[in-house]
């Protein structure tokens, strides 16, 4: 049954004061029409809520029923509308983000901590995950939005490019070319390579890219994350491909970096949402401060 919400706050008003003078004056409406208002709940619900008279007003037994109920859905509704002001003046609310580790460690810290002094009322969620799980959970809702690259045929969600990051090679010595600061595809087509999977994986692009020049690439080894590629790397198993925005701060012992050239791998990396949904005014505030931190942070 749907009840419209101003019949049910007539009721209310007129049940809580036992007079339909005071809830008119209250209400600042005209006695008659807070009178018509519960008789037509009334109508609706099939049953009388008050027992009228010249000198008072009291519930009947359908009315004693309804009245917990009514205050209860009141008070729902107005802890309700307090979240959804509060939200829109960013005075509370929730920011739910999904991405890879790597992007988490190496791009989230200084913009949570810019948004937390400008917003601290508002809640922050990130979770790290693998690019097919964080664009489920934005399917699903559960997260406003992803980080990450582009992702393939995905007609229910938009993506808007933050800044371009090199795939880069990370070589132990015996496999770097000495006083190198690049490698052509080509060449690293004959080095044991230690690549990570999944959606939007680097194996797929590079094969690509090597098909487009007429090589072959030795795959060593597959893993899911950047930083174990790394530790391989280092544990001298092969040349490691990693993401521009994976690379750890500060100098990597015991491995060279690479530019990889003729023809050098790029990829986009931007914001994950569902297409047609709207972000709250705490999301597009954060995502404000991503997009210009991000797309300034150096290659």
């Amino acid at each position: 049954m749907s009840v419209n919400l101003k019949l049910l706050n007539a009721f209310l008003l007129v049940a809580e004061h036992r007079s339909f003078r005071r809830a008119a004056e209250l209400s600042r409406r005209s006695q008659s029409a807070l009178s018509l208002q519960v008789r037509e709940l009334e109508a609706q619900l099939g049953a009388s809520l008050f027992h009228r008279t010249t000198r008072a007003v009291s519930l009947t037994r359908e009315g004693e029923a309804l009245l917990p109920h009514a205050r209860r859905a009141q008070a729902e509704l107005d802890a309700g509308l307090r979240r959804v002001r509060a939200a829109a003046a960013m005075e509370g609310g929730r920011v739910a983000l999904g991405c890879a580790p790597h992007i988490a460690i190496v791009a989230l810290p200084s913009v949570v901590a810019g948004f937390r002094l400008a917003h601290p009322d508002v809640a922050i969620s990130i979770r790290e995950a693998l690019q097919a799980e964080v664009l489920e959970a934005v399917r699903r809702q559960d997260l406003d939005f992803g980080i990450g690259p582009r992702p393939a045929n995905a007609p229910s969600l938009t993506f808007a490019p933050l800044r371009e990051e090199a795939i880069l090679a990370l070589a132990p010595p015996r496999f770097a070319p000495r006083g190198a600061r690049s490698i052509g595809l080509a060449a690293l087509g004959a080095l044991p390579l230690i690549v990570t999977a999944g959606t939007n994986s680097l194996r797929a692009m590079i094969e690509e890219a090597a098909a487009s020049i007429g090589v072959s690439f030795e795959i060593r080894c597959e893993v899911q994350m950047p930083g174990t590629a790394l530790a391989l790397a280092e544990a001298g198993v092969g040349v490691a491909i990693i993401p521009e925005l994976s690379l750890p701060r500060g100098r990597i012992a015991g491995l060279k970096v690479l530019q990889i050239t003729d023809p050098p791998l790029m990829r986009e990396v931007g914001i994950v949402q569902l297409r047609g949904n709207r972000p709250s005014p705490a999301v597009a505030a954060f995502l404000a401060l991503l997009e210009a931190q991000l797309s300034a942070r150096p290659g």
